[in-house]
């Protein structure tokens, strides 16, 4: 049955279940490079190392499926997409790469996953006509427990690195005040061009 013979209903049911996908492959993919980053820097590589030949072989790809338009509509706007870049490109990868070579792996990708949550207490207490509601509360908490039982496997082992954590801590909330400014632009531009700029900025 073609799409355009689905039921109002139905095509939202198979757009929900495409974006699912895509979000699954995305965290899947994104997992892997709390691994491969930590085996970079075991044999060496700096954060600094890791984040310019990451950046460049993802802005070069890109590049050839992305608007060719270099600026943004306003200076206010490439004033954002420079904050996007300095936020979730330079200091967000910095500060989660160096945390690497000092802290667990589990550990990272744990507080990491504190990303969420941070994005909706700032954004309540920045903009007050956001709700924290009972539901997301409990769907990141959720989400957080469950992340912790696929990454300690059953077996806890509690290490703390201050300043490890720490780093991971300020690279999770450099991301959600990435999510934050990205949402103010994502209806003026198009994804491909944001990404692309965010790229060149980080």
């Amino acid at each position: 049955m073609k799409t355009a013979e689905l039921n109002p209903h139905t095509r939202g049911i198979t757009k929900t279940f495409w974006y699912h996908l895509m979000a699954i492959l995305t965290v899947s993919i994104w997992g892997t490079t709390f691994v491969s980053t930590k085996v970079l820097i075991n044999y060496g590589m700096t954060p600094v190392e890791i984040l310019f030949y990451r950046f460049l072989l993802a802005y070069c790809c890109i590049w050839f499926i992305s608007p060719r338009r270099l600026f943004a509509k306003s200076w206010k706007d490439e004033g954002l997409f420079i904050l996007c870049g300095l936020c979730g490109g330079s200091l967000y990868f910095v500060s989660e790469n160096t945390a690497l070579g000092i802290t667990l792996a589990s550990n990272v990708s744990l507080i990491i996953c504190t990303t969420p949550i941070m994005t909706a207490f700032i954004l309540y207490l920045l903009r007050k006509t956001e709700t924290l509601t009972r539901n997301l509360l409990l769907g990141s908490f959720m989400a957080l427990g469950g992340v912790a039982l696929v990454v300690f496997n059953g077996s806890f082992i509690l290490k703390i690195s201050p300043l490890g954590d720490l780093l991971t801590l300020f690279a999770a909330l450099m991301w959600a005040f990435y999510c934050l400014i990205l949402k103010r632009l994502d209806s003026r531009y198009p994804t491909l061009l944001i990404t692309r700029k965010v790229f060149f900025m980080e």
